[in-house]
């Protein structure tokens, strides 16, 4: 079974992802593939809404090549990502996928700056910017976490919100993805 790993950046997909490693997922990090192709092709994605039917696409490529392989069923792949939207999953085979995404849809602005800060580190790009940007960044994200939220409660896709109570929460996830596989 692979797992989909979707939302809100800063949402906690990563730690979920890494939390998840222990248990044989190859762990995707669809950031960073997003940026090799922008970069190596001079494109410019900044809309999602653009970047998520390509981002659905390539993932699908992936699972479905892991059919055709030697190694079939043999890997488990985990597709970390902030790029889709609940509505393109209809361009992956659900089959043998679990699809969950995080937001923070319950939290203020000011409140989720707080919490970034306390726990960016050096290298995290949100360290890199100031306050005002982070502030603006975050009510956009809270703004899309909300829209995932209805979304997955209207396509009965499991949505998770990591605006309190985070490390729980990320081990809610851990289960359900455990206890669904």
């Amino acid at each position: 079974m692979h797992v989909i790993v979707a939302g809100t950046a800063r949402s906690g997909k990563t730690t979920l992802s890494l939390l998840l490693n222990k248990y044989g997922y190859t762990h995707y990090k669809m950031d960073s593939i997003k940026r090799g192709i922008c970069e190596t092709f001079n494109l410019k994605y900044d809309d999602w809404k653009d970047v998520s039917p390509i981002m659905c696409n390539i993932i699908n490529r992936i699972i479905q090549d892991n059919k055709t392989d030697t190694n079939y069923n043999l890997e488990k792949y985990l597709f970390d990502t902030p790029f889709i939207y609940p509505k393109d999953l209809e361009k992956i085979d659900m089959s043998e996928t679990i699809v969950i995404f995080l937001g923070y849809a319950h939290i203020s602005a000011s409140e989720e700056v707080k919490l970034i800060r306390e726990n960016d580190k050096d290298y995290y790009w949100t360290n890199k910017i100031n306050d005002e940007v982070l502030m603006n960044w975050t009510r956009d994200n809270i703004e899309y976490s909300k829209y995932l939220e209805e979304e997955c409660k209207r396509l009965n896709i499991k949505y998770f919100d990591t605006s309190k109570n985070r490390d729980i929460v990320l081990q809610e996830a851990v289960d359900y993805i455990l206890n669904n596989q």
